[in-house]
């Protein structure tokens, strides 16, 4: 599981300087990348028609980018939210390092002082349990319950069962007649023939 994750570490950082913002000398590549997708049919990306976008272009005064930033931001901003990720991000990387590599001790007292907080995140924030008890447990036993017991043995193999067993009794009644006596065969077809004279007589 290192071993994954230290690739998903380097596909991340590659990743990451594709879009570094134009703010510190990037071009960030992938920041209008979708903004076509979004676009209704004879619109540009931002959402003009392409006649009045023309006509806006003529009586808009340009204005340069760098004043603005990527996007009409403000540069200052765009790089403290930046600063300020980042140092959030590191200061995490350093508390890591001091409780982790330096001072075990400290670690174990913090998860003995804080049980709760400690349990909790310990189990993922009980994600896996909360899933296996809203989903896989019901459709475990809808499916065992119900479509196994009730609609494949009771419905399902009930009709196949029920077919074999009606025909197993109609055979064990109508096999009786077959015999191989001739004499059987002709007195059945003699007392055929009287029934259908005697219903056509007695009509």
């Amino acid at each position: 599981m290192a071993i994954v994750l230290v690739l998903l570490a380097i596909g991340s950082v590659l990743a990451g300087y594709v879009g570094v913002p134009t703010v510190i000398g990037g071009s960030n590549r992938i920041e209008h990348f979708l903004a076509p997708s979004f676009a209704a049919p004879g619109m540009d990306a931002g959402g003009e028609s392409g006649a009045s976008h023309a006509e806006g272009l003529s009586e808009a005064p340009t204005v340069p980018a760098e004043s603005t930033g990527e996007g009409g931001g403000d540069p200052n901003t765009e790089l403290g939210l930046m600063a300020f990720s980042s140092g959030i991000a590191v200061a995490g990387i350093g508390i890591a390092l001091f409780f982790f590599l330096r001072r075990r001790d400290v670690t174990d007292r913090v998860a003995a002082s804080f049980a709760g907080v400690h349990r909790v995140l310990l189990n993922k924030y009980y994600v896996d349990e909360i899933y296996d008890a809203a989903i896989v447990q019901p459709v475990k036993n809808a499916s065992e319950r119900g479509l196994w017991k009730v609609v494949d043995a009771g419905v399902i193999d009930g009709a196949v069962n029920g077919a074999g067993k009606l025909v197993d009794g109609w055979s064990a009644i109508l096999r009786r007649l077959q015999t191989g006596s001739m004499r059987a065969y002709a007195l059945s077809v003699f007392v055929g023939v009287v029934l259908i004279l005697g219903y056509y007589v007695w009509r």
